[in-house]
C-alpha cells in the first residue's frame, strides 16, 4: 500500500474514532501530516433552518396492488396516450401510498417534538465540526451557492429514528466545491451512517433526557463521521479497499439489514462500504472489525 493510500485509509477511519470511540490522541497525531496545515474548508449552512428528523420506513410494499389493464384504442396514438395516463395515475397512487407510510412511521417521533423543535442546523453543524477528526474546517453563515476563496462544503443531513428507537440513521448528500467554483462540484456523493444499537428499558427517556442531549450528541457524531469520510475521499481519492463485492450484514436497531458493496475501511467495530450505487455507507460491524484499542496500539 502506498503512503498516499495509507494516509487516506487512516483519515477515513479516523471518523470512526471521532464518532464511536473518541479514542486515540494517537490517531489525531497520525492524521496531522496528511491534512496540510492551514488548509481551510468552509461548511455552509443549509437553507433549511430546522434539522429534519423522520421515522425509518420501508417502502417495499408501496405500489403493490395497483391494477393492470388492457388498452383498447382505435389507433396507436390513442393507445399510447392511454398508457401514459395509466402510468401517471399509478405513479400518483404509489406516491400517496409512500406518503401514508411515511406519515405513519413519523409517529415514532411524537415524544421528541419538544426537544427537536428548536434544534437548528447551525447548532448541529457546530456540534459536528467539534467532533471531526479532520481539521481545518469552520462553519459560516452564508447559504447561497456563491464562489468562495476557500474550498467549501454543502451538506444537508437528514436523520431517521428506527421504529424500535434503538438506532439513528443519517443520510447526508455532500458536495465539495473548489475555490472560485459556483456550479460544478469537485466531489459529490451521499454518505449514509447508521448508529450503533442502543439498549435500555426506556429509550424515549434515554434520547430525550436533558433537553435531548443524547439525541443531539448522536446526531452530531453521525454528521462528523460523514464529513470525515467525505473529506478523506475528496482529498486523497477513493481508497483502494477491497475490490471484491460482498454482501454485508449489519444491525439497524433491532433489525438486520444487508448491503452489497466493497469494503473501504473498518475500525472501532465499524465498517465503511462503497455501495453498488456508488454511495458510502458506515455501519456497525461485528467483533471481527478492528477495535479502537487495537488500532491505537498498532499506530504506536
Amino acid at each position: 500500500m502506498t503512503a498516499r493510500h495509507a494516509g487516506f485509509a487512516f483519515v477515513a477511519a479516523a471518523a470512526f474514532a471521532a464518532s464511536c470511540c473518541r479514542a486515540a490522541e494517537v490517531a489525531e497525531a497520525t492524521i496531522a501530516p496528511v491534512i496540510a496545515p492551514g488548509l481551510r474548508w468552509e461548511l455552509r449552512l443549509p437553507k433549511e433552518d430546522k434539522v429534519v428528523y423522520r421515522g425509518v420506513v420501508s417502502f417495499d410494499g408501496a405500489g403493490v396492488g395497483t391494477a393492470s389493464m388492457l388498452y383498447p384504442a382505435p389507433n396507436i396514438a390513442v393507445g399510447l396516450i392511454a398508457v401514459l395516463v395509466h402510468g401517471l395515475t399509478n405513479e400518483a397512487a404509489k406516491k400517496m401510498q409512500k406518503d401514508k407510510l411515511q406519515d405513519a412511521a413519523d409517529q415514532v417521533l411524537s415524544p421528541y417534538q419538544v426537544v427537536l423543535a428548536d434544534f437548528k442546523y447551525r447548532d448541529l453543524l457546530q456540534r459536528g465540526v467539534e467532533r471531526m477528526a479532520t481539521g481545518g474546517m469552520r462553519t459560516i453563515v452564508e447559504n447561497a451557492r456563491t464562489p468562495g476563496a476557500e474550498w467549501f462544503v454543502e451538506s444537508l443531513p437528514v436523520f431517521a429514528l428506527t421504529q424500535d428507537q434503538r438506532a439513528l440513521v443519517m443520510e447526508n448528500p455532500l458536495s465539495i466545491y473548489a475555490p472560485g467554483a459556483s456550479s460544478a462540484a469537485a466531489w459529490q456523493k451521499t454518505v449514509k451512517v447508521v448508529s450503533g444499537v442502543k439498549t435500555g428499558d426506556d429509550l424515549t427517556a434515554f434520547w430525550t433526557a436533558d433537553e435531548g442531549r443524547n439525541l443531539k450528541t448522536e446526531s452530531a457524531r453521525l454528521l462528523a463521521e460523514s464529513l470525515d469520510i467525505a473529506l478523506g475521499e475528496a482529498v486523497w481519492g477513493p481508497a483502494k479497499g477491497s475490490e471484491v463485492y460482498q454482501t454485508f450484514r449489519y444491525p439497524e436497531g433491532g433489525s438486520e439489514k444487508m448491503e452489497r458493496g466493497q469494503l473501504v475501511a473498518e475500525r472501532c467495530h465499524r465498517r465503511v462500504i462503497r455501495t453498488l450505487r456508488g454511495g458510502l455507507l458506515s455501519v456497525p460491524a461485528g467483533d471481527s472489525a478492528v477495535s479502537c484499542d487495537d488500532a491505537a496500539a498498532g499506530a504506536q
